[in-house]
């Protein structure tokens, strides 16, 4: 399937330089809640950190692709290709993971181990999905950007593949616990008609718009290509069982396309996208509709003690 092209025309009198582009994340957290926007863009308020340990294993095993990837080319033998993945991860995981970070010594092992069972999973010369993402590869860590009506997206693209029918853009998670599916999708209209919050998949629609629009308004696109866009988690499901040694980890990599979400809701995700697109470009941040946002955003928001309509929210219930 083709996706639809999306109009880089801008309005009349308008110059590329005119244009604010957005990242997916400060749209997504825009439509989650605009103080919280405020806070942590505008205002930039220091708040307690979460543990940065998945953010930091989640460097280690991005630069364990893009260092495959880079290495790689499309006749290289299944084995070199894993065999490179098993080398450059020790050094990645050195240089992203703090041991100061983990209560214990056991805890940094154990996840040490899971994630490098992820990456042999990935790369395993024996049908791994990484082999093609490394041999197909074109790009990695490849900033794109698109315009439509004025409205301009950015993003940087974990790994673009060129395949036999066109582009396929990739954005590597951990889990795809709570990534958007056919399923799910119908939330997007209720969190445009404000009768429901999810801004995690509403960010996964903005990635998906940024990223395939973005393609095909770089010098990659060719006309006609067919452009697709997946997110991949690389520990979708973890197990592991007690072994006379120790215990044994084992690690599933999963896919989950969601071009054929961004053609159906392709309306519904731009007005999510203008919405929040003209909100942070007006500089308005009163949160809107408050009380499903107090209910849904605030229990787990870091600005929470601090923010004085949650607080007042909850004074008046």
């Amino acid at each position: 399937m083709h996706c639809k092209h999306v109009s880089n025309l801008l309005p009349e009198g308008f110059d590329v330089t005119d244009v604010t582009f957005l990242s997916p994340s400060r749209l997504a957290t825009y439509a989650d809640c605009q103080r919280k926007f405020d806070y942590e863009y505008v205002q930039k308020v220091n708040a307690p950190e979460k543990t940065r340990l998945y953010l930091n294993q989640g460097r280690a095993y991005h630069g364990t692709i893009e260092v495959v990837c880079e290495a790689t080319s499309p006749e290289d033998d299944a084995q070199l290709i894993y065999d490179r993945a098993v080398e450059a991860f020790p050094e990645q995981w050195r240089e992203h993971i703090s041991p100061d970070e983990y209560a214990s010594n056991a805890h940094q092992e154990y996840q040490r181990l899971e994630n490098l069972e992820a990456i042999k999973t990935f790369f395993d010369p024996d049908g791994g999905h990484g082999i093609d993402h490394a041999r197909q590869s074109v790009a990695t860590e490849k900033w794109l950007k698109c315009v439509e009506n004025g409205l301009g997206l950015r993003g940087r693209a974990d790994n673009i593949l060129r395949t036999d029918e066109g582009i396929h853009v990739i954005d590597y998670k951990r889990k795809l616990r709570d990534v958007i599916t056919s399923n799910t999708a119908s939330v997007l209209e209720d969190h445009l008609d404000g009768t429901d919050h999810d801004p995690k998949r509403v960010k996964n629609v903005f990635q998906a718009a940024t990223y395939i629009e973005g393609v095909k308004q770089s010098d990659l696109y060719e006309d006609g290509m067919n452009i697709r866009f997946s997110f991949y988690g690389l520990l979708n499901h973890t197990s592991f069982e007690s072994t006379p040694d120790g215990y044994e980890i084992s690690v599933r990599g999963y896919p989950r396309d969601t071009t054929d979400i961004y053609e159906e809701y392709h309306d519904t995700i731009w007005d999510l996208l203008q919405r929040a697109h003209e909100g942070i470009t007006s500089g308005s941040h009163d949160p809107d509709p408050f009380p499903l946002i107090h209910d849904e955003a605030c229990p787990d928001c870091k600005y929470r003690e601090m923010c004085t309509e949650s607080l007042a929210e909850g004074v008046k219930r």
